[in-house]
């Protein structure tokens, strides 16, 4: 995981004044989860939780996280998985330096190393990030902010972001910050949950990908490719899921 200041929101608001997205200022309630609101943007579909939980709320959260235990016990599998997706796109990168911002344990980081990448990978969670180092040693690893990189992890060809934007606080400064350390040209592979995806119950707090305050953003297509092109992406295509899943590779401009 990788977090960072949130967005600043008046707690005391009854609802957004506009959209982190596209600007707009018309709104429906989506519902109640777990004690937080989330609101529709009726522009661009992007729905969010509001106001934003403070940094200190939802780090509470992750340091009750156990998915290393859950991914560890997968590894191999998800290592697989990243190899043949990265053959699959590697066409598309323009040289062979790759990074994975929100690493976890470095799965995909190996992945890229055993296709002869320079491989590289960020997670704010030094766990995540001691285990990477201890059973991926082929690969290079950092703890902490996307912002404390040091200052020659730079000009990436390749970057993956696997189920990560939902959880930020403030998406925006966390892609200006990860855009700094990418070529032109280079290709990013990201996926997220797909709110705009036919099988979202129209009830959308009992969709299974609604659990703030780790997920706090749930993006449609229209609102991610809004997104990419103000962070200065183009999108090249949004992969086809049959889950309720957007993928989508973009090139950065």
């Amino acid at each position: 995981m990788t977090l960072t200041e949130p967005v600043t929101t008046d707690a005391t608001a009854l609802e957004p004044s506009s959209c982190m997205i596209c600007g707009g200022r018309s709104f429906r309630p989506a519902g109640i989860s777990s004690g937080y609101r989330i609101f529709r943007c009726t522009e661009c579909g992007f729905h969010f939780v509001y106001p934003t939980p403070p940094l200190s709320e939802i780090a509470a959260i992750y340091e009750k996280y156990l998915s290393n235990t859950h991914y560890s016990a997968k590894a191999e599998r998800k290592i697989l998985r990243a190899m043949k997706q990265i053959k699959r796109y590697r066409h598309l990168a323009r040289g062979t330096r790759f990074i994975d911002f929100g690493c976890n344990i470095g799965t995909a980081v190996e992945a890229a190393n055993r296709l002869g990448f320079e491989a590289y990978g960020v997670d704010i969670d030094e766990e995540s990030v001691g285990l990477a180092r201890k059973e991926y040693p082929g690969g290079h690893y950092h703890a902490g902010a996307v912002e404390s990189l040091p200052a020659d992890w730079k000009d990436f060809d390749f970057a993956f972001m696997i189920e990560v934007i939902e959880h930020l606080p403030d998406p925006h400064a966390y892609f200006e910050a990860m855009k700094a350390r990418l070529k032109p040209g280079a290709l990013l592979y990201l996926t997220t949950p797909d709110a705009g995806h036919w099988s979202v119950p129209k009830d959308f707090p009992a969709w299974k990908e609604v659990f703030p305050p780790q997920h706090l953003h749930y993006f449609t297509k229209a609102a991610m490719r809004r997104f990419l092109t103000d962070h200065g992406f183009e999108v090249i295509r949004f992969v086809w899921s049959a889950k309720s899943r957007l993928k989508v590779l973009a090139r950065k401009l």
